[in-house]
């Protein structure tokens, strides 16, 4: 994985961690937390919750992939990529009348067919 692929995933996970990370354990909620935002290193989270960095390790990866699975199941930051898409071609002066309806579409949860 390339730099900016890594890069691109970590702020796909943040976006995914702002709308459900409500959903996850305690446990993978802190060990993320710790991780992502507070920028812990995995031997540091060990040390301040007594688990081994394996099991470290385990929760992160755990709470990601749950993560994931509730988007696929969800589509809500996806739905958020695409209103914000429209929006910014709004901005840019493209069709506002086209894109403000793809906007609703996207709210109403239906498929967009004029992008």
């Amino acid at each position: 994985m390339s730099e900016n692929e890594a890069l691109e995933r970590r702020v796909q996970l943040s976006r995914l961690y702002d709308l459900y990370g409500a959903l996850l354990t305690e446990r993978q909620r802190r060990v993320y937390e710790m991780h992502e935002l507070d920028d812990l290193s995995l031997s540091e989270i060990a040390a301040e919750l007594g688990i081994s960095r394996q099991g470290v390790s385990d929760q992160l990866q755990r709470g990601r992939e749950r993560l994931e699975e509730i988007e696929t199941l969800l589509g809500h930051a996806e739905s958020f990529r695409r209103i914000e898409a429209e929006a910014r071609a709004i901005c840019n002066g493209e069709n506002p009348q086209q894109h403000a309806m793809a906007i609703v579409e996207a709210c109403e949860g239906r498929t967009m067919n004029y992008v």
